[in-house]
């Protein structure tokens, strides 16, 4: 499926060549010319604008999901009238509803509003965007204008707008003193008011990725530029003129190295906004920024210049292969997020760190910290310093051939606030302790023999979340006997060497969701895990093994025997050749039973 295109279809058509495949593209457009060009087996579709009826199923499913009350019918049916038939109305109609739907002085007061806004289509569509905006608390308006910064279509990750809100000041300070869950409300609130889609959502609902339709964008856009809110300059620095650039704030996204942000920087005059956002592919040298409060670089090499005073710096996010921190690093006690996918040199700054460090006590995320197996030590340095830490990511190397058994793991058990950890070992080590907080919620564990560790985080009370990757292959047999996780609810399996599992119902008794991907070797999932009465959905993704399918085929069968219905939700995930010979041999009965086989090369989808 191609959505929203814009462009002609002739600079697309030879990347999808007919090779006979019976493969079928879905292509959406607002332009009715693009439709045309695309045009071959059939004329184009034009999708209607929706009846009363429906207009007032869907206004009903996003205010009350279920029966609209007796006492609201009439009203309800009025406001669904007056929308046109235009589903992206409704659904902001809804969300302007919804926080007085029992009110029916509010729908009638929603209602007449929507009398004032005439028009077009997409005119009326803007209008009522303007209308959603007028009824947002004062403290949500920033944040939605905030999404005009990011490029149409973008999948925005939710931890680092909430990182960009909070640099920005638009998050009031809570009672609570937590930043991030205050400002994890407010995009909950945009959400309800249906402003903001959520595009991907972590193992407990939690929205991980957002973003917004076309259309808002637009309207944030419009709204930004009136309101001398923002300035976004795509494309060439050219287009940038300082002369014209009146708002608080500007966006740029260039295509080119840092180079064009550097020939921008010297045309302002002026100094920058507390907030820079730079991506670009490029070796980066960090002058001077006073008022710094985020940063995110994609490049190739990255150097702090030592005359750097970043004391405001909150979020840092560097991306490259190497990664050079002066003394002054230590010392900014307002950093909440660091995420650095390079190495730290703790091992020739140890004493640097320990006469220039202060306490990180607003440091929240910690991710992509490296060093070596010989100096843990370092490790539990930095890790003294911030004691509200809740999402860490370490990697831990061993760069000689010998195996070497790690007895001193990191020690996080201090950590009471910690709720999210991975750890990646890797080299051939082979672990023999593990030191983890008891209020730890979701644990990523990768390296060799993983699946020994079973028995050193049974005993988590709060784990909810695992995921064991094996780096080495390992060939052998999982035993759980009588180790059990009481509350665990999401448990991946990736690259496990193991031939087979043994495991009861009582080893997961609060599962919901298991997923194997890429277990080759595994021959089957055992049948217990059809008695465990939470379990909602099993996952097995790329196994070469038809022998684990059809266990997992067999659990699904066996809980509806036992339940008389169709509780477990299986999705098998095969190459494609393998596809068509699963499809061919598989049972009817057994399609309807809502088992989905599919492919990441075609993105066909196959089932009930």
């Amino acid at each position: 499926m191609i959505c929203g295109m814009f462009k002609a279809w002739e600079d697309l058509r030879l990347s999808f060549p007919n090779d006979e495949n019976t493969s079928r593209i879905i292509v959406t457009t607002r332009l009715e010319v693009v439709g045309k060009q695309v045009k071959y087996h059939t004329d184009p579709y034009s999708l209607p604008f929706l009846t009363t009826d429906e207009s007032l199923k869907l206004l009903q499913k996003k205010v009350f999901q279920k029966e609209i009350p007796h006492e609201l019918q009439n009203v309800s049916l009025a406001v669904a009238k007056r929308c046109k038939g235009l589903p992206l109305v409704i659904i902001l109609v809804a969300g302007i509803i919804k926080k007085k739907k029992m009110e029916e002085s509010w729908w009638h007061e929603v209602k007449n509003s929507l009398l004032s806004y005439l028009g077009e289509s997409e005119e009326y569509s803007l209008s009522t965007m303007q209308l959603s905006y007028d009824t947002l608390p004062d403290h949500l308006r920033p944040c939605l204008l905030y999404m005009g910064m990011f490029p149409e279509d973008a999948r925005i990750p939710v931890s680092r707008l909430i990182s960009l809100w909070i640099a920005e000041n638009f998050v009031q300070n809570p009672e609570s003193g937590r930043l991030e869950e205050a400002a994890e409300g407010y995009l909950m609130d945009l959400i309800s008011s249906n402003v903001v889609m959520v595009s991907r959502r972590g193992y407990k609902g939690k929205v991980k990725y957002c973003q917004v339709h076309d259309l808002v964008l637009h309207f944030c856009l419009e709204r930004s530029r009136q309101e001398k809110f923002m300035l976004a300059v795509n494309g060439h620095h050219s287009h940038f003129q300082p002369s014209d650039w009146k708002e608080n704030r500007v966006s740029f996204n260039f295509t080119n190295e840092l180079s064009e942000i550097a020939l921008v920087v010297s045309k302002i005059g002026k100094p920058f906004h507390p907030q820079l956002r730079v991506r670009a592919l490029s070796t980066a040298t960090l002058h001077p920024i006073i008022c710094l409060k985020y940063l995110a670089v994609d490049t190739v090499k990255f150097v702090f210049n030592p005359e750097s005073h970043l004391r405001h710096l909150e979020t840092i996010i560097v991306e490259c292969g190497y990664v050079l921190l002066p003394g002054i690093f230590w010392k900014m006690e307002k950093l909440r997020h660091v995420d650095i996918a390079g190495s730290f040199d703790f091992k020739n700054n140890k004493q640097r760190i320990y006469e220039e460090s202060c306490k990180f006590e607003n440091l929240r995320i910690l991710r992509h910290v490296i060093f070596p197996i010989d100096d843990v030590d370092s490790m539990d340095m930095l890790l003294q310093r911030c004691p509200n830490l809740q999402e860490v990511n370490i990697v831990i190397f061993n760069e000689d051939d010998s195996t070497e058994i790690c007895t001193s793991s990191p020690k996080l058990e201090s950590l009471s606030q910690l709720q999210s950890l991975s750890l990646c070992f890797i080299g051939s080590i082979i672990l023999s302790d593990l030191d983890l907080p008891s209020n730890l919620e979701k644990l990523e564990l990768y390296g060799g023999h993983i699946v020994s560790v079973a028995s050193l985080i049974a005993g988590l009370p709060s784990l909810e979340y695992l995921l064991l990757t094996d780096w080495n292959n390992y060939s052998g047999e999982w035993c759980l006997g009588d180790i059990t996780f009481n509350k665990l609810k999401f448990l991946k399996l990736r690259y496990l060497g193991i031939s087979k599992w043994d495991a009861s119902d009582e080893s997961f008794p609060q599962l919901e969701k298991l997923v194997i991907k890429s277990c080759d070797k595994l021959e089957e999932i055992p049948i217990s895990i059809a008695y465990i009465q939470t379990l909602k959905q099993i996952k097995v993704m790329w196994c070469d093994n038809e022998s684990l399918e059809a266990s997992a085929v067999k659990i699904k069968e066996e809980a509806e025997v036992i339940e008389g219905c169709s509780r477990i939700d299986l999705i098998i995930r095969v190459s494609r050749n393998k596809l068509i010979c699963a499809v061919l041999s598989i049972n009817v009965c057994l399609m309807c039973n809502n088992i989905v086989f599919n492919t990441e090369l075609t993105g066909i989808s196959l089932g009930a």
